[in-house]
């Protein structure tokens, strides 16, 4: 077996020193430098997915909605003298109901929000270590 090898090995080494090593040309490195100094001229300007003029228009809807609703269930007298009387506005008070977390259950949720605070932290950290 270790023969056949050996011939194997024998014959690799023949053909590999009638065939020479190829030596690249001189201007090899500056074309390969003129390639990809073209693809990186290619890059695309980054747009958002959804621009800043529809979250304007989406936030103004939002706002006007609640204003709407606010103002259509409230008791809204106006009196064309220009003397306003607005309702006040209170927040209705509700009794939410106790829930008892044992300690370790307090501490384990602790951990995980703790786990994805830090995600997006530790992404622009390795972001900026890779440039």
């Amino acid at each position: 077996m270790e023969k056949q090898f050996n011939r194997e090995e024998e014959l690799i080494k023949k053909l590999l020193n009638e065939a020479g090593t190829e030596k690249p040309s001189a201007a090899f490195k500056s074309n390969i430098m003129m390639n990809i100094e073209a693809r990186k001229a290619s890059v695309k300007e980054y747009k958002p997915l959804i621009p800043a003029v529809v979250w304007y228009v989406v936030v103004i809807a939002i706002l006007l909605s609640v204003g709407a609703l606010y103002f259509q269930f409230s008791e809204l007298n106006i009196d064309l003298s220009g003397n306003f009387n607005l309702p006040k506005f209170e927040i209705p008070s509700m009794k939410l109901p106790d829930i008892e977390f044992s300690r370790t259950m307090q501490y384990g949720i602790a951990f995980v929000a703790l786990f994805f605070l830090q995600i997006p932290f530790l992404k622009r950290f390795i972001d900026n270590q890779r440039m």
